[in-house]
């Protein structure tokens, strides 16, 4: 009887200590505020990161110990990467919440973040206790500018009597949130050069398939943004998109083909009216270039992925001149042409007027059992129509096929 119960002893000991690691808790670490600080009004940034050996479901926010919302996982941490390497999540373990303020009381809260992991285990991160102090007066709409990039060349057909013209972007959201209800929500939006105002939402307004659809407008659909802003009714419909001639603002306001400043302004529906983003950018004719580089992108893959039996490469490509051929290559040698013509309705969006522009996708598909396992490198090259070409980019690709 004494030797079962050391057997069963020794087994039971064997067994724990070859159980394996993934069954361990999930872990992380809450930042706080970004930038710092323990206290806040309207929307409060939070970011942290959270780890499991099983993968990350979800993290929601806690405050005073309810739910407020869930966090938008998924950010890059390279420390935490370097750290934690061979984590199912450890290449994008940060996550980020915008947590709404204006939802609770004046006072002292206590937040914290509660990690789930895919196999169901939950564990609460470290909280922290933050002070709301929400004032009417001091809750201003916020926003971005997305499109385009600060000190972008913004190009127009400067020959006012060709009736071709070509329209420049700017686009991004905005939302406001409030304590009351006719203190909540974006009223209008301005766009404003070298701080005159050039558009407003509510009184420019239009639709026209030339410019790309909804032109001066406010209250676009970004569904992309709810899980960023879950607290905010303006989110779903934050959009703004105005377009611009340069042309006719070099040619007829006297603008000039140099540097300005771009100036986003919003007003809420209590009158209150402040400048959400700001950027330099500079003007110029198409008729000071000779051929404009090709605009494009490698959106997959991804740089680094694994492949095996049939890979995809995807993208986009435009040219003032017009797109003539999408050539991919690996390793330096040409794997085909891509086939071009995909609807890529964000690039129309940003892009109205050029050639192909209702249809600048691209893609391509090639066996990768004709290289060999490995790294490899992926590389796209676009010709115009006037036999000029543009290098967009190149990936870096990891080829892993069976061995027959």
């Amino acid at each position: 009887m004494k030797r079962k119960v050391i057997l069963t002893l020794m087994v039971v000991a064997v067994l724990a200590a070859s159980a394996p690691v993934w069954a361990a808790p999930p872990f992380g670490s809450f930042g706080g505020k970004v930038g710092g600080g323990n206290s806040g009004q309207g929307l409060l940034p939070l970011h942290g990161w959270a780890l499991d050996d099983g993968g990350v479901e979800a993290v929601d926010i806690l405050v005073d110990g309810v739910v407020a919302g869930r966090a938008d996982l998924g950010r890059s941490r390279p420390r935490v990467r370097e750290q934690f390497p061979g984590f199912p999540d450890a290449s994008a373990a940060g996550w980020a919440f915008e947590l709404d303020t204006t939802r609770f009381l004046n006072g002292l809260h206590r937040v914290t973040p509660r990690v789930k992991s895919r196999t169901g285990e939950v564990v609460n991160l470290n909280s922290r206790v933050f002070e709301f102090n929400n004032v009417t007066h001091n809750l201003v709409p916020f926003g971005k500018i997305e499109f385009p990039n600060r000190q972008a060349e913004m190009r127009g057909n400067c020959d006012l009597a060709d009736p071709a013209r070509r329209f420049t972007v700017v686009s991004g959201y905005a939302m406001d949130n409030g304590v009351q209800a006719d203190d909540t929500g974006v009223g209008w939006v301005e766009l404003l050069i070298d701080r005159a105002v050039r558009f407003n939402t509510q009184r420019d307004c239009f639709h026209s398939a030339a410019t790309g659809g909804s032109s001066n407008c406010y209250g676009l659909r970004r569904m992309d943004l709810v899980p960023m802003f879950p607290g905010v009714a303006d989110a779903p419909h934050s959009g703004f998109r105005f377009v611009l001639d340069i042309g006719v603002l070099i040619e007829a306001f006297g603008y000039g083909p140099e540097s300005h400043l771009l100036t986003i302004r919003a007003g809420d529906h209590f009158g209150q009216v402040t400048n959400i983003a700001e950027m330099p950018v500079t003007f110029t004719c198409d008729e000071d270039i000779f051929n404009e580089e090709t605009l494009g992108e490698i959106s997959n893959p991804r740089n680094g992925q694994l492949f095996s039996g049939i890979i995809q490469a995807i993208g986009w490509a435009l040219d003032w001149e017009g797109v003539a051929q999408i050539q991919v290559l690996v390793d330096g040698s040409p794997v085909g042409n891509a086939t071009h013509g995909f609807a890529r309705p964000a690039v129309t969006s940003a892009y109205p007027g050029y050639p192909e522009s209702a249809a600048p996708g691209w893609q391509i598909s090639f066996d990768s059992r004709e290289f060999s396992n490995g790294e490899h490198w992926l590389e796209v090259i676009v010709t115009d129509d006037l036999g000029v070409t543009t290098y967009i980019g190149r990936r870096r690709i990891v080829i892993a096929n069976p061995h027959p």
